[in-house]
């Protein structure tokens, strides 16, 4: 089945909507670009912002924005906007590491109590490369934060609040779980092993020699060229939400760019421009309890999975007011990337720079399921949408639709207010796989949302019988709903 099929042939008859838009192709087929304006469609008019851009044998195949950069001044985003891009700067971070490992000032197995020597004792048995792929089971740094507290947090609060702090969440190197503070820490030593600070060591060793020239790293009281400026989007409309008291932690997500200015960056990782490919190569690997793996997993500042054998690096970003997604798929030369001045809701960005991946390369990657169905509920109903998720769900050839992809995709309505949708969503969930946990949490939750107690505490009960041990946050959350529910 070829994907452009399930596609409303309305696309094509679509006009291209007011925008700035830039290309290097000409010749870049309408049918493209249709495609990409009804994707964002909720982004265009008088709305927060997007700017996407798809690059295909190093040129630029699209680079087009939608909505607003500054709502208040009218300013419209372009492809030269510079959003925050959230936790995509992790792979800055990553990189400054790198050229420092390079340089021989640390290696990747150097502890962290090295580095500091004032550092709790289980610094000793952390690593700088468990601090790169989220190994290292620091604590949140959001424990650090204190009533009242009106000033920012930055990098150095965080390496402080850890040097106050005497446990791990679990044994460092035994288990994966994402770390914000990891790459928080990252920074500091960067600062630490370099003298500079960091922004200034990635001003001079990336933004200056690559020529992104208003690119930068956001600090208090810094001008920021071209900026956007951040939103939430709700129910009960927009408001201004550019700041919040971790916004001005670096080495987490602190990176201000453009789609124009991220592309030099993408193509700098072909060369040996900043690093030799060799050294560069080991970034873009998954990495478990015995090191380097040819699986899934988390590299340096990548997120890394394989389709049909071919490695696919992307990673996500989420702060307050602005999201992120970029995919790079290194053996095809293509690279797809968003970014947007508005709060991210769930998997929504990584969908449609799937939905881009697969549109621009056309269908050698999938299509999520996800962006066909969220149409065909949008134009058609619920109804409709459940008939057409069954045949994607037997169509296996060009579509994965996984109990826990839908029950994300289902949790999406929820967030979204559209309870009755997302209710019956997740009743097909449970018809689909009954003994999976999330169709009774999803049902107890929508029930919750619609005011149906009883309905509520029966669902979430359902729900703890079927979790694993995976799923332990959703058996304390069950639990404590049905203590708020009975009182």
């Amino acid at each position: 089945m070829n994907y452009l099929l399930l596609i409303s042939m309305s696309l094509l008859l679509l006009s291209c909507r007011s925008s700035k838009e830039t290309a290097s192709r000409a010749n870049t087929p309408n049918y493209d670009v249709a495609f990409v304006d009804e994707l964002f469609k909720d982004y265009s008019g008088e709305n927060p912002g997007a700017s996407i851009i798809i690059v295909r044998d190093g040129a630029i195949e699209l680079a087009k924005s939608y909505g607003y950069a500054d709502l208040d001044r009218k300013i419209l985003a372009t492809p030269a906007s510079n959003y925050r891009i959230a936790s995509v700067s992790k792979q800055f971070t990553a990189f400054a590491i790198m050229l420092l490992v390079h340089r021989g000032k640390l290696t990747y197995q150097t502890k962290l109590k090295t580095i500091f020597p004032a550092f709790p004792a289980y610094g000793a048995h952390i690593t700088i490369q468990h601090l790169l792929t989220h190994r290292a089971g620091l604590v949140k740094y959001t424990r650090f934060l204190t009533a009242g507290q009106k000033e920012q947090m930055l990098d150095r609060d965080v390496l402080n609040g850890l040097l106050e702090t005497d446990s791990t969440y679990f044994q460092p190197g035994t288990q994966y779980a994402y770390s914000n503070t990891g790459y928080a820490i990252l920074a500091q030593v960067v600062e630490k092993i370099s003298g500079v600070s960091f922004s200034d060591f990635i001003q001079k060793e990336v933004f200056a020699p690559l020529d992104m020239t208003t690119s930068t790293i956001f600090e208090s009281g810094k001008t920021i060229k071209h900026r956007a400026y951040g939103y939430l989007v709700r129910q009960e409309g927009v408001t201004a939400k550019d700041q919040s008291l971790t916004s001005a932690i670096q080495g987490d997500g602190c990176i201000y760019t453009s789609v124009v200015d991220y592309f030099k960056w993408d193509q700098a990782l072909y060369t040996n421009e900043l690093l030799p490919q060799s050294v560069l190569d080991e970034a873009f690997y998954g990495y478990d309890e015995n090191g380097k793996t040819e699986a899934d997993g988390y590299g340096y500042g990548w997120e890394v999975s394989y389709y049909k054998g071919t490695k696919i690096l992307q990673h996500g970003g989420s702060t307050t007011g602005f999201g992120s997604h970029v995919i790079r798929v290194p053996s095809e030369k293509i690279m797809v990337a968003i970014f947007t001045n508005r709060n991210k809701r769930g998997k929504e960005l990584a969908h449609r720079a799937k939905a881009l991946l697969s549109h621009f390369s056309h269908g050698k990657f999938q299509m999520p399921f996800e962006i066909i169905l969220e149409k065909e509920i949008d134009e058609h109903g619920i109804a409709h949408g459940i008939k057409q998720l069954d045949r994607m769900k037997r169509d296996t050839q060009n579509y994965s639709v996984s109990a826990h992809s839908l029950f994300m995709f289902a949790i999406d309505y929820l967030n979204n207010h559209q309870n009755t949708v997302a209710l019956q969503l997740f009743e097909q969930l449970i018809q689909d796989d009954p003994s999976y946990f999330g169709g009774y949490y999803g049902k107890a939750a929508a029930h919750k949302a619609l005011g149906d107690k009883a309905l509520a505490i029966k669902y979430f009960s359902t729900s703890i019988a079927y979790c694993s041990a995976k799923e332990q946050w959703a058996i304390d959350y069950c639990k404590k709903m049905i203590a708020e529910l009975e009182e």
